[in-house]
């Protein structure tokens, strides 16, 4: 599955140096992840099988920096891999065409007692589908 989201970067997400905070990224690959599964309808799937999207493992590479009111493109895919949805996040600002930062990781979809669960095979269709349609 493959999905875009644009934002325009804010003064509170600045660190001291006037350049996007490290940690600030963690929040567009969120950001960029329910734009992803909503996009493709799987947030709905996801809340009528009782279960949520856990992010078990995250690697971030910083390019470039991203400064206030820049205008960042976040490129998202993600694929079944091994029972676990693996996602990469490009984000790109859109001035320059430059790459800031890639973030790859792992999730999982939990159930209400916190247990690691299998992919609903609707979700699995689903997301086949749109790789195929790609």
């Amino acid at each position: 599955m493959k999905s875009t989201c644009e934002l325009t970067v804010r003064g509170y997400e600045l660190d001291s140096f006037g350049h996007v905070n490290n940690a600030v990224y963690l929040n567009y690959a969120e950001t960029a992840m329910w734009h992803c599964l909503n996009r493709y309808g799987l947030v709905q799937l996801l809340r009528q099988e009782g279960l949520f999207p856990v992010i078990l493992e995250t690697s971030l590479r910083y390019i470039h920096e991203l400064h206030l009111l820049d205008q960042v493109r976040i490129e998202t895919e993600m694929h079944c891999s091994a029972g676990l949805i693996q996602y990469t996040h490009t984000v790109i600002q859109v001035q320059t065409g430059l790459t800031a930062c890639r973030i790859k990781g792992k999730l999982a979809y939990v159930n209400g007692e916190r247990m690691i669960c299998d992919i609903p095979q609707a979700a699995r269709e689903l997301m086949e589908q749109e790789c195929n349609e790609d």
